[in-house]
């Protein structure tokens, strides 16, 4: 997890009180915060953009600026020494992004202890703003579908305040939109903006010029199009692959067409917040309205902690079949259950004791009067990790605290022993290291290339696939161990054969009988590489194991195979008593090719929970 100094005046300042350092620390560490020590931190000014930089006492000048990207060693003037200041170093908590700065932490800590409680309230009026969304962001040239917008007026920003929403907006980048991925921030200058329509559209890679961020607008190569930033703005390049393959990129623009920012890699240099701005405009893009709107919530109540005398407008977001209105500030209602509550921590709570935990969390609470157990909570908008009931119980129990719970002796002990399931691979890993066989572990996660072009294993649609993968070469779990064992062997080709590798591990299969949809097997597979190797040596690495695991050899059966990965002919499938149960023999040379092997191999590959009935 990301380690971040919050400056200790400016929490201090928001919460009303001053605590000697232990105190801070305890009641830190009680709520759920991960406290890495106290730094002074040295803050400098960015020569290209005057943003406000950090770096720890003793290290060396940030080497660039987290604002605009300027690479800090190559600028002419090196950055401007203006200050440091005592923070409290902690590890961000990835679940609660509303406790990323000092005002969001100090708001939950003036209700931890009892400074106040329940939700606090902020004031959002009707603005007069619109954001048109272009239809084309849905695709199939890009896809950046979501925004949410809203207008805050009143700001008194300095120095500290700035930084600390550059600061929040990064951090809120990180934990809530996946580095941008999910949701990416951008803030303006409402001043140097023309209302009050604005356009977040799908624009041609060459098909406008501003200037970034950070960039000198005096100098006349400073405006650059979509597809130059992309490759040349520090920024563009470090977030290239968020819009890798798209032919078009989002853009949000004014009335005048003059450029806001392309989400989600790049703000316009015209629009940037200083210390003078009084109004800003923010807008939060994403795929999904969940993310987006709770880092809209997020970043708009921080503001308006941070700037008491500020207050929100809303802003009107019209789609093609859709309007809707942001930020919505309503709570979410969830009812729980005070008599549940208190046998899942094992404390003996009221339902009037869970009300007031629930409010010092900063939650809204009440009873409700069927059966004298229901509470229903009212959480905060800019809650982003309350998803069930128990969430909220969480959150009661941290209030009462973990140090509070009662020490309570096991009802009954007992002695833990290893699952058969366990018990039976280790059998036959110890088989196989007797036979002589190096163990390895390959990844759970592969591709349907490799699984079916690569390997050549039949496509009987079984597989569990991936929603949402990360990378091409993960888009599904396995369904044998094979891949891996010649992925294994094409990384160690320069060694010394023969090579006997073999792994013990689950694979997955597609099964809608049952509660997830899939149903994992336990299996054992075996890779023999070198010169001279042949289907007999498989066939008689196969029957030891099988003796070893007491299977009858009467019941055994082998009938020739023709999947694709086997040498015509030198393949067979297992059955013990009917069942299908293992493949073994000469991997084909098509299969080889791909994995660039030069030698002859031959595999075994075994389904234990078969075997074992």
């Amino acid at each position: 997890m990301p380690v971040v100094g919050f400056a200790i005046d400016e929490l201090f300042e928001r919460l009303g009180q001053r605590l000697d350092n232990d105190q801070l620390e305890h009641e830190l560490h009680r709520f759920g915060c991960s406290v890495e020590g106290w730094a002074t931190l040295v803050r400098y000014r960015c020569p290209r953009c005057d943003a406000l930089l950090e770096s720890i006492e003793d290290e060396p000048p940030p080497a660039a600026c987290d604002s605009c990207g300027a690479d800090l060693a190559d600028e002419v003037r090196p950055p401007e020494r203006v200050g440091e200041a005592r923070v409290l170093r902690m590890e961000l908590l990835a679940v609660r992004p509303d406790l990323f700065d000092p005002p969001g932490l100090a708001r939950a800590l003036r209700g931890f202890l009892g400074f106040e409680t329940g939700a606090p309230r902020y004031e959002l009026v009707t603005g007069s703003y619109t954001v048109d969304v272009d239809p084309a962001l849905r695709g199939p040239e890009i896809y950046r579908p979501r925004i949410a917008c809203a207008v805050v007026r009143g700001l008194k920003l300095d120095d500290a305040r700035l930084r600390s929403l550059m600061k929040l907006q990064e951090n809120i980048h990180w934990a809530l939109g996946r580095d941008r991925k999910l949701a990416s921030i951008g803030v303006y200058d409402l001043g140097t903006l023309e209302g009050p329509v604005f356009r977040y559209c799908a624009v041609a890679r060459d098909g406008v010029r501003f200037v970034p961020l950070g960039f000198d607008p005096a100098d006349e190569n400073a405006a650059l199009t979509p597809d130059q930033i992309l490759r040349e703005h520090p920024k563009g390049t470090a977030f290239a692959r968020l819009l890798e393959g798209c032919a078009k990129v989002p853009l949000l623009v004014d009335s005048e067409n003059r450029v806001l920012s392309m989400p989600p890699i790049i703000n316009s240099e015209a629009t940037r917040v200083t210390l003078d701005t009084k109004d800003v405009f923010i807008d939060v893009t994403g795929l999904e309205d969940r993310q987006v709107v709770k880092a809209l919530n997020i970043v708009v109540t921080s503001l308006l902690e941070a700037c008491p005398e500020a207050h929100a407008e809303s802003v009107t977001v019209r789609y093609e079949r859709e309007t809707r209105t942001s930020p919505d500030l309503s709570a979410q209602r969830v009812n729980v259950n005070a008599h549940e509550a208190a046998r899942l921590v094992g404390v003996g709570w009221t339902r009037d004791e869970l009300i007031e935990l629930l409010e010092r969390m900063r939650h809204d609470a009440q009873a409700l009067h069927e059966d004298g157990a229901s509470v229903q909570v009212e959480v905060p908008a800019w809650r982003a990790d309350i998803l069930h009931p128990r969430d909220l119980v969480e959150d009661a129990a941290i209030a009462h605290g973990y140090d509070r719970l009662p020490q309570v002796e096991l009802g009954s002990p007992t002695v833990a022993s290893a699952h058969p399931r366990q018990l039976r691979a280790a059998g036959v890993r110890e088989v196989l290291i007797g036979l002589g066989c190096l163990e390895v572990f390959t990844l759970a996660l592969t591709s349907e290339k490799d699984t079916y072009e690569n390997c050549r294993l039949a496509n009987d649609d079984t597989q569990v696939k991936l929603e949402n993968p990360i990378s091409v070469e993960q888009t599904m779990l396995r369904i044998s161990l094979l891949p891996g064992l010649f992925e294994t062997l094409a990384v160690n080709l320069g060694h010394a054969y023969p090579q006997r590798i073999f792994e013990v591990g689950s694979v997955a299969l597609h099964a809608p009988a049952s509660e997830t949809g899939a149903c994992e097997r336990l299996h054992a597979a075996v890779a023999l590489a070198g010169d001279g190797l042949g289907y007999a040596d498989a066939r008689a690495l196969l029957d030891v194991v099988l003796d070893e695991c007491g299977v009858d050899a009467v019941a055994r059966e082998l009938k020739p195979s023709s999947a694709g990965v086997f040498l015509a002919g030198r393949g067979a499938s297992l059955f013990v008593e009917g069942r299908s149960c293992g493949m073994l023999g000469e991997v084909h040379p098509a299969v080889l090719e791909k994995y660039r092997i030069i030698h002859p191999v031959v595999v075994v590959e075994i389904d234990l929970d078969t075997i074992s009935g």
